[in-house]
């Protein structure tokens, strides 16, 4: 006796306009393992819910794929967005650069006699 089996898939139109989205960006889902099912027991059919043809799939947020500019010039780039948050980083990263520097010169120099000063207490140290 032969036996023949066929088997009939069918796509969704958002599954399918994801898996174009996705191929832009070459990004693959992988196949899950199904374990053996247990004896002979035909597999239980649960029906999956599937969005309405016309679903919404912007909601994603995903930009189109779009190459590296290699060429960029970097006087283009906007590092801030304002000229106040210019100045906050600006102050912000000289005064780590100060107090650490003084820190250095402090344990060079008079730190040898007191060395509790520039000495800050991290995570519950004593």
């Amino acid at each position: 006796m032969s036996s023949t089996t066929t088997t009939t898939t069918t796509h969704n139109a958002s599954v399918l306009a994801v898996d174009g989205i996705l191929a832009d960006y070459e990004l693959h889902h992988s196949q899950l393992d199904v374990p053996e099912a247990r004896g002979n027991s035909p597999p239980s059919r649960r029906r999956t819910p599937n969005p309405p043809l016309d679903w919404d799939t912007t909601h994603r947020r995903v930009p189109p794929y779009r190459p590296i500019n290699r060429d960029r010039d970097p006087l283009e780039t906007r590092v801030y967005t304002s000229r106040v948050e210019q100045m906050f980083l600006f102050t912000m990263f000289t005064g780590v650069l100060i107090n650490s520097t003084t820190a250095k010169v402090w344990h060079g120099t008079f730190g040898r006699l007191n060395d509790r000063i520039f000495k800050y207490q991290i995570g519950g140290e004593i």
